[in-house]
């Protein structure tokens, strides 16, 4: 389909985000059974509440080979798609709820709480009318090649049925989703004229999905010491030299890297010998003394506390601790060193 016009700096509503990318508008339900079920799986669709108000609205952007859809149907359907097809389909509601049963597990996901499908799991659905949802969809060897598998006798990557947003890991892919999501609504001509952004985005969401495998197979001790854990880490240490000055906490620094906090915790250890906000200290250690260095050299009135402030240090005691650990001396020394 062409494109729609639309506001882009209009507010979307849930059921119309991505709204200038439409794949399906169908009142029919056969019709919507149909082109879903070429869209993502063969299926079957039957309308469980007043027909008349059914309207299937499926947006979808590819970015690559993900593709990022928004999918409601207006009225209570229930979906049935046997065993699904060889892809995850990791689906975030927007708004409304629906019942999922999936390989003999059974649960509902609301707008606090996600579902991952697994590829060829046997799924049936039961959406409520006001149901809407972003889903990514992607192809299993994708996802493969992206993430190591880390669990023996595992052939792909494992994830939990359901997962709450009261997890912070998920909470913050979450958001990024959903903020990518409006984005492309009212951006999306600007980057997708350029592979290399949608590229970006697409690695993006496919790096980030590794915050949604339980803490329990985070990788092994032994293979931390590979090309991916120290992309991990540059993304850490890219984060800590920018955001040096606030005040960072272990879960932002991971939720930049990609990895659980966990994760990211042993590999600092074993590179640095220490925490990584341990790591993130020593940076604003070192740029105070540069700047103390800095004012005594060039004779401008400088004092060691606003020096400090300016550096994201607050509790002066700690920080002349800290310093005279680091440097063998007091701050004071430094500002007035010849």
């Amino acid at each position: 389909m062409t494109p729609q016009s639309f506001n882009p700096a209009a507010p979307a509503g849930p059921r119309h985000l991505l709204d200038n990318y439409p794949l399906i508008r169908s009142r029919s339900a056969e019709e919507a059974r149909e082109l879903v079920g070429r869209a993502l799986s063969p299926h079957r669709l039957d309308v469980r509440s007043d027909e008349p108000a059914f309207e299937a609205r499926h947006n979808r952007i590819r970015l690559g080979q993900v593709s990022l859809n928004v999918l409601s149907y207006g009225a209570e359907v229930e979906i049935d798609p046997g065993e699904r097809g060889d892809f995850y389909l990791i689906q975030l509601p927007l708004q409304g709820r629906a019942r999922l049963r999936c390989d003999g597990q059974e649960a509902w996901v609301d707008s606090n709480v996600l579902s991952v499908l697994h590829p060829h799991a046997r799924t049936c659905m039961l959406w409520s009318g006001d149901c809407s949802m972003i889903m990514l969809q992607v192809p299993s060897a994708v996802l493969r090649r992206q993430l190591p598998v880390r669990q023996q006798n595992k052939d792909r990557p494992q994830f939990s049925f359901t997962q709450s947003r009261h997890n912070p890991a998920v909470a913050a892919w979450w958001q990024a989703v959903a903020d990518m999501t409006r984005n492309l609504h009212s951006h999306g001509a600007q980057w997708l004229r350029h592979p290399a952004a949608y590229a970006a985005m697409e690695g993006f969401l496919l790096t980030g999905l590794d915050l949604l495998r339980p803490e329990r197979e985070d990788v092994p001790e032994t293979s931390l010491n590979t090309h991916r854990s120290g992309r991990h880490l540059q993304r850490a240490l890219d984060y800590i030299q920018a955001h040096a000055h606030e005040s960072l906490t272990l879960d932002r620094i991971a939720t930049a890297a990609c990895v659980s906090p966990r994760t990211l915790e042993a590999a600092f250890r074993r590179r640095y010998d220490q925490s990584p906000l341990a790591y993130a200290r020593g940076v604003r250690l070192q740029r105070v003394r540069t700047a103390l260095q800095a004012a005594c050299a060039e004779g401008r009135p400088a004092t060691v506390t606003d020096i400090a402030l300016q550096h994201g240090f607050v509790h002066m005691g700690r920080f002349s601790a800290y310093y005279k650990q680091r440097f063998g001396c007091a701050p004071s020394a430094t500002l007035r060193a010849a």
